[in-house]
């Protein structure tokens, strides 16, 4: 019987076994598996087996279901090595314990380190590979990120001298400490001693050892490898001192107590390992060579340090400035590498700018396709980055038929316009656009067609009639009603003009359209009915279309002069220093004083909104999420002024970068923290950003996971301080915020 494996969002595992058929959602009585994580819906999917094969249906899910990264659309059959996801969950099909040991010679030999696993095990579960992260060299710029943690003072009791212990700094270890006595093997699986259950890690990943010279680290060829400190240990032993942060897999620990030196290599950034205070005589031949070494170093220090002096003098003598040299190290050092999660948001960021209609400046397709392409090679199921794809590809689409339609009316061919404007979809922007050529171009058709169709009826040219009528018909049906294009249900459609109608007989009353269907039946007796190619574009429309002229005829409404306008067209723009160019303009001209008052309210909300908006944008910068929302909430706040009853519906660009660059750095930040086993702060921070803005998919995705957190944690509360911790959980709407209350009403809080 096959066997569905289960990986949580938590990295734990649970197994089901499939017998025909198996639902799954969030909702529970109507599934057979609940996951209640984010990203599944209540009714999501369901898992069948026929005939021995296992096949996988998505039962109309919002988020969508995916095998091997691609999002199904049907009944889908599953490989043994299928990955299939859901939400935040992956499952995938348990292989047999014979179909393992039958299947013959290993297809590829297992990473370092593995070999002496046991190979009894019925499906071993794979090390997951952490994306590459590019680390600085020593010296080259300071330590990598991981070594900004830093050192945790030592805990009491536990000094140098003491026995080394290593304490779990992330994650469920957090605070448990493993003492290092002899010789500790660090891994996934037994017989490690120091057992951490996370696929970051080797089944066999490292071995931690008490030394007569100290504690020494040894990576054991690991998926992921060992860092010490932020820098890698490799597979050499590495001494280790008090307070140094080793980081196995996504897994940090600390080491406590266990002071001391030894003669091992160091490998933290290329330092020496300082030596044993009070060490005996044996190790004065070593000493001495260094001693040696040192004195030669500094000789050569200070050449150097005495050329650089002479370097820096002539420069200023010359009039080179020291700032200058400054900017150019640090330009060519460059920005810290960032992560992929962040890799995607700025290639978002510029997909959305290429894709950009509401400026009034042409979109460039081809880069925004190439932005969002190379944003999915990274994450290929990004929710919002598949949408973007696929509107690229329909305006994409649309823009080369518009283009050919403006070069056809140029050419003065409206019959050859009018064929490639029609084929322009009506969700496409280019659709508005459009219209207006579309309806010129097709009145002068519609006419020269009609005069056309009268002349070749008249004359008996029934050849020559039926297309130039059917091509006149084509645009005056668009008007005319389906009573008036067809007989009735139970009807005969009549088209002897001398005949009388009976009760059940149906003649159309339009001259043109009877004479056309005449000349029709003339030339084929068995024609089909005629139906009328209805096309949105050739339909009159007279709701306004222009996004920007809105926006400019309600601030006309709204503010008395043409400057106020013009200024407040550009902040809606996002350019504010233009804004408040032409304001100043107007408030220097005394001819206009009347404008004044108001003319200074407007320079006051507009320089707020600026101002405001850069030092959010410089917090954000600093990846300080917390701090960045107080001056961005208020110039939402002053936009709300400025934007008026528009400001939802047709929101300015500041209101616009603020909420989407809020909702993408609190995604990074909160999973930052989240990494780290803090997870009342990571949805502190993922709630902050979806106060900003609720339409970003993944950040709805991790406000889901904070609400269910808060659901767990409501029911393990035993004191009113729990009570509270689960408030930092609760998302509005999702009702424990009330629960909380009542509690706390019930046992006096």
């Amino acid at each position: 019987m096959p066997t569905l494996v289960v990986r949580h969002p938590d990295g734990n595992e649970s197994e089901h076994e499939l017998s025909g058929e198996l639902k799954i959602g969030r909702q529970e009585g109507t599934n057979d598996l609940v996951l209640a994580e984010g990203g599944v819906s209540r009714r999501h999917a369901r898992f069948v087996v026929e005939g021995g094969k296992v096949m996988v249906e998505d039962v109309g899910s919002a988020n969508g279901t995916f095998v091997d990264g691609q999002r199904i659309t049907g009944m889908t059959p599953l490989t043994p090595k299928a990955v299939v996801l859901l939400g935040d969950y992956e499952l995938r099909l348990k292989a047999s314990a014979r179909s393992a040991a039958s299947s013959g010679p290993r297809r590829a030999a297992k990473p370092a380190g593995e070999e002496s696993e046991a190979l009894g095990e019925e499906s071993p579960r794979a090390t997951r590979a952490m994306p590459a992260v590019k680390r600085s060299a020593p010296g080259a710029g300071g330590p990598s990120a991981l070594a900004k943690r830093p050192r945790p003072a030592p805990a009491e009791g536990a000094e140098d001298g003491g026995p080394p212990v290593l304490k779990g700094l992330t994650g469920p270890w957090a605070n448990q400490k493993f003492p290092v006595k002899g010789k500790l093997l660090v891994g996934r699986q037994a017989p490690a001693a120091v057992l951490i259950e996370d696929d970051s890690l080797s089944r066999r990943h490292a071995e931690v050892e008490a030394t007569p010279e100290g504690v020494v680290l040894r990576d054991l060829g690991s998926a992921n490898g060992t860092l010490v400190n932020g820098e890698p240990a490799g597979t050499q032993q590495v001494v280790l001192q008090p307070g140094d942060v080793i980081t196995f897999g996504m897994v940090e620990m600390v080491l406590e107590g266990g002071g001391g030196a030894s003669n091992l290599p160091a490998r933290r950034g290329g330092r020496e390992v300082p030596t044993r205070r009070g060490a005996g005589g044996a190790e004065a031949p070593v000493a001495a060579p260094l001693a040696a070494s040192r004195k030669k170093l500094l000789v050569v220090a200070a050449g150097v340090v005495g050329l650089f002096l002479v370097v820096a003098i002539t420069k200023t003598t010359l009039g080179g400035g020291g700032a200058a040299s400054k900017e150019a190290a640090v330009a060519k050092k460059g920005p810290p590498p960032m992560s992929p999660v962040e890799q995607v948001q700025e290639l978002l960021s510029k997909c959305r700018s290429y894709c950009s209609t509401e400026m009034g400046s042409e979109p460039d397709w081809v880069k925004a396709e190439d932005s969002c392409s190379k944003a999915l090679d990274i994450d290929p199921i990004n929710a919002e980055a598949n949408s973007l794809m696929r509107r690229i590809k329909m305006e994409k689409e649309a823009s080369e038929y518009f283009a050919q339609g403006e070069k056809a009316l140029m050419r003065q061919k409206e019959e050859e316009a009018l064929d490639s404007f029609k084929k322009i979809t009506k969700e496409s922007s280019y659709f508005r656009r459009a219209k207006p050529k579309v309806l010129e171009a097709a009145a002068q058709v519609m006419k020269r067609a009609g005069d056309d169709c009268k002349t070749y009826l008249r004359d008996g040219q029934w050849s020559a009639a039926v297309p130039r009528c059917e091509r006149y018909m084509g645009f005056a049906c668009q008007k005319m009603s389906r009573e008036e294009l067809e007989p009735p249900i139970g009807f005969t459609l009549v088209l002897d003009k001398g005949k009388r109608l009976g009760r059940t007989e149906w003649r159309p009353k339009d001259k043109m359209y009877l004479d056309f269907l005449v000349a029709r039946r003339r030339l084929d007796p068995n024609a089909a009915p005629w139906r009328c190619p209805v096309s949105d574009i050739f339909m009159e429309d007279d709701k306004p279309t222009d996004v920007r002229k809105q926006v400019e005829d309600t601030f006309k409404q709204r503010l008395p002069h043409k400057f106020m306008v013009a200024a407040m067209m550009d902040y809606w723009g996002g350019r504010g220093t233009e804004a408040l160019a032409t304001l100043q303009k107007l408030r220097s001209n005394y001819e206009l004083a009347q404008h004044h008052g108001e003319t200074d309210k407007l320079l006051a909300d507009v320089s707020n909104v600026d101002q405001l908006f850069k030092i959010g944008q410089g917090l954000l910068q600093l990846e300080d999420v917390e701090k960045a929302a107080d001056p961005l909430l208020e110039a939402l706040d002053v936009d709300k002024r400025l934007m008026g009853d528009m400001v939802e519906s047709k929101p300015s660009s500041y209101r616009r970068n603020i909420q989407q660059d809020m909702a993408s750095k609190a995604i990074i930040r909160g999973k930052y923290w989240d990494d780290r086993g803090d997870g009342r702060r990571a949805c502190r921070i993922w709630k902050l950003g979806f106060r900003f803005y609720a339409g970003n998919t993944d950040l709805n995705s991790q406000v889901g996971r904070c609400s269910t957190r808060g659901l767990k944690a409501l029911k393990s509360a035993e004191a009113c301080e729990d009570l509270d911790a689960v408030l930092d959980f609760a998302v509005p709407g999702d009702g424990l915020d009330e629960k909380v209350k009542a509690l706390k009403t019930e046992n006096g809080c």
